[in-house]
């Protein structure tokens, strides 16, 4: 089976979090952790834990994030919307705010806002060295991963989904504000990151002062100095990175979600309350998350099950995994798309099929109203019903058939054949023309008995004109012009003689 997984690697465990996409959303299949004991991030630890997670190398969609310490974050403003002139104009941007030559990161953005006309944009850059260590150390064990983002970005993504079981009513539970802020406190051994989120949308994420696996080991051991050391500079940082984006009013948070090992750390909780003018509480999942039975904690979990959702829609959001460095795996994890693909395919198929049965069923009932006049008008015509169009104009035009006699052609029609048929160098001038359907007779006056001989010839052409009589040529009194007078048949109207 095809999963997306988000894999959160860290120096004192892996944890793992599987989810099944569909076209209403996903499910979470699975989610773990798994200690890394003393062997910490060696491949062979690694390896073993990977294996008792469960991890396909060759089905599952692998997310990672990088630690917001190897990550710069920079957040611009555009003075428009149109996503080509972002293309466009960010290059230059980014250029200006790194202290690297642009050949040397990998960096991508993302839209937070438009409104008024400006555009919020959010870029992360990454050195191309610090992204190629994380993935060969990754491929060593046997996993390349399809997406590769920044772990306080990634967080945003429960925010975004509405997982987090907030205050009830959209309201802080303790000052009863409202609870549009929500800020993230992500840390453990040797790396820590915030992430604030307002309506949605990312307010601030950035790195704070990590501490050593030793600090972290000595104060989830139970040790109050250790803990203190461990949690005052990053209190201390938390608090400076607030001041800096000026957070006031409803932006301004009213208690912070600990996300990681701090969530574990013993005490934390009231040794926060002194540090902070704010709450501090362990994250929790909304129940909508439905995550499996005999889960880790929520706030354990949280980094990998956001990197999950992350690769789901991964469209308009950071992924470094692009240019040189894209994912370029064969198609065999893509089987879950490529799946959706002909479901979709199928359906297309089949409503394409029901349009065809529906035109057929329409265009069969026009038919057999069609056969229904026909047979009408040849019972009426020939005696007995005929539905052949063929077989109805050949009975039709048949001597024994009452419509034998009824002609093709109109008297202004046989009218323009003649007229198409007499000789533009000796155009007479017509005193009299009669027309009928079988017979035309006529008169005039023509320069010469020459003249005369060519309009006969110039009719004689025409097949459906029988023989040409000349009933009357003779000179005119006081004038060298010829009168002449022409009978002759038609025989292309239809009718029979007599009729």
């Amino acid at each position: 089976m095809h999963r997306i997984v988000g894999l959160d690697v860290s120096p004192e465990a892996v944890r793992l979090v599987a989810l099944e996409s569909g076209f209403r959303g996903f499910r979470v299949l699975d989610a773990q952790s798994v200690a890394l004991g003393e062997g910490g991030l060696s491949g062979e630890a690694l390896t073993a834990a990977l294996k008792q997670l469960g991890l396909s190398l060759s089905d599952d969609s692998v997310a990672i994030a990088l630690p917001a310490s190897q990550v710069a974050s920079h957040l611009f403003t555009l003075p428009f919307t149109d996503p080509r002139r972002i293309e466009q104009v960010l290059p230059a941007e980014v250029e200006g705010a790194i202290p690297f030559e642009m050949d040397d990161v990998i960096w991508d953005h993302c839209v937070l806002s438009q409104e008024g006309g400006k555009s919020q944009v959010l870029v992360a850059v990454v050195q191309k060295s610090v992204l190629q260590k994380a993935l060969d150390d990754l491929k060593a064990v046997g996993v390349e991963p399809r997406s590769v983002t920044c772990a306080p970005m990634a967080l945003a993504a429960l925010e975004e989904k509405k997982l987090l079981a907030l205050a009830p009513a959209g309201s802080d539970a303790v000052t009863g504000a409202p609870a549009n802020s929500v800020l993230l406190l992500e840390a453990g051994p040797d790396r820590a990151s915030v992430t604030l989120m307002y309506n949605g949308m990312i307010e601030l994420a950035r790195s704070l002062s990590a501490a050593p696996v030793a600090l972290w080991s000595a104060a989830t051991a139970g040790d109050a100095n250790a803990l203190d050391r461990l949690l005052g500079p990053l209190a201390r940082d938390l608090k400076l990175a607030l001041r800096s984006r000026a957070l006031t009013g409803p932006k301004a948070p009213t208690r912070v979600l600990l996300v990681g090992p701090i969530a574990s750390l013993p005490n934390v909780v009231a040794q926060l309350a002194e540090l902070l003018p704010f709450r501090a509480e362990p994250l929790t999942l909304d129940a909508a998350a439905q995550l499996p039975a005999n889960t880790p904690p929520s706030s354990e979990i949280a980094l990998a099950l956001s990197l999950a959702l992350r690769a789901q829609n991964p469209r308009g959001h950071i992924n470094f995994r692009k240019g040189e460095m894209a994912f370029t795996k064969d198609l065999s994890q893509a089987r879950g798309q490529l799946m959706r693909v002909a479901i979709a395919a199928g359906i297309v198929l089949v409503l394409a099929l029901i349009s065809s049965i529906a035109k057929l069923s329409a265009l069969s009932r026009q038919t057999a109203s069609y056969d229904d006049a026909l047979c009408a008008a040849t019972k009426k015509t020939l005696g007995n019903c005929v539905t052949d169009y063929k077989v109805a104009v050949s009975q039709m035009s048949g001597g024994s058939s009452k419509a034998a006699g009824v002609p093709r052609v109109s008297g202004s029609e046989v009218l323009a054949e003649v007229l198409k048929n007499l000789p533009e160098a000796v155009v007479p001038l017509l005193e009299d023309i009669e027309v009928t359907t079988t017979s035309v007779r006529l008169k005039g006056i023509a320069d010469g008995f020459a003249a005369v001989d060519q309009i006969v010839a110039g009719l004689k052409v025409d097949k459906c004109f029988g023989e040409i009589k000349q009933s009357r040529v003779e000179k005119q009194k006081d004038s060298q012009k010829i009168g002449f007078a022409l009978d002759f048949a038609y025989s292309c109207s239809g009718e029979t003689g007599g009729t």
